[in-house]
């Protein structure tokens, strides 16, 4: 185990950055512990708080690491606990029933659930296909729909096609999705619902645009 103290740069995992970066140790807590396992037999356990610093973005981060040379541990937990990716800053632009299942995907993938995120997304598809153009049929044509209503091009179709098909392997077949699956899942599922914060923020600015003035020639 290795001593640390106030000053100290330590290399951490920032949930802002997204990536291990340099951290300042800006206070440190001990406490020293004995448990009684059995008559005359003892564990010591060194208990530490670490609050870090990144010296990127200055974000908090707070590390509990517990030691004990008896027991043989040596572990270290990070709060907030490390995440993989943020949920897009535009999610609370979402209806809130699309939104609020958003973030219960991304509880699921920063918890390490992977198929339970890409089944989260799935669902996340199914609502905001029934919000924007109703229930029209099975998925082709709601896809389809889609298309036409102006929510997705016809490349990103196909794409959105292949991310559905990868949520029906994971709920019907026990597929185990690699990271960079979930990743490319999310990009997808990410894109179309874009377009409908896009869509309203597009027909805002048409409102708040005067219209051009024709001149008399």
């Amino acid at each position: 185990m290795t001593t640390t103290k106030e000053g100290d740069i330590l290399l951490a995992h920032c949930n802002q950055c997204l990536r291990k970066t340099r951290h300042e140790v800006i206070a440190i807590r001990k406490f020293n512990e004995e448990d009684e396992i059995d008559t005359g037999f003892y564990i010591d356990w060194l208990t530490t708080y670490i609050m870090l610093e990144c010296r990127g973005c200055s974000s908090i981060t707070l590390q509990h690491r517990l030691f004990s040379h008896t027991a043989g541990i040596d572990s270290i937990d990070s709060y907030p606990p490390p995440i993989s990716r943020q949920i897009p800053r535009w999610h609370c632009e979402l209806p809130s029933g699309i939104s609020g299942l958003l973030k219960e995907c991304y509880a699921a993938l920063n918890a390490g659930s992977k198929r339970l995120a890409i089944m989260g997304a799935r669902s996340v598809v199914d609502v905001f296909i029934n919000d924007t153009i109703g229930d029209v049929g099975g998925f082709k044509q709601k896809l389809d729909k889609l298309v036409e209503q102006g929510y997705l091009s016809s490349q990103n179709r196909d794409t959105l096609d292949v991310a559905l098909e990868a949520g029906h392997a994971v709920v019907h077949r026990g597929h185990m999705p690699n990271a960079d699956d979930v990743t490319l899942v999310f990009d997808i599922v990410e894109n179309m619902l874009q377009t409908l914060v896009l869509k309203k923020k597009s027909e805002k600015l048409k409102e708040n645009t005067p219209i051009r003035k024709k001149t008399n020639k």
